[in-house]
């Protein structure tokens, strides 16, 4: 499965430390496993959730590819969308 990144998840994504970003990035490549749960609301693509610790990842997913949408504190993702 191919994974796509937007450009604003990887302008916030460069901002963490690097224990953070190496975590993320495992969590990331073990998709769709993890804690993973979909997002309620009528939005094309459906939009699901990865938690890594308090951070929280907002992606897409098809048959083919994972598209990485956003990334932000638990607190401030769910303003974005």
């Amino acid at each position: 499965m191919e994974i796509l990144y937007k450009k604003s998840f990887l302008k916030k994504f460069e901002k963490y430390e690097r224990k953070l970003q190496e975590q993320i990035d495992r969590a990331i490549d073990a998709l769709p496993h993890g804690d993973v749960v979909v997002l309620k609301g009528k939005r094309t693509p459906k939009l699901y959730r990865l938690r890594v610790r308090d951070v929280r990842v907002l992606f897409s997913m098809t048959e083919y590819e994972i598209t990485i949408w956003d990334i932000d504190s638990r607190g401030d993702i769910y303003k974005s969308i």
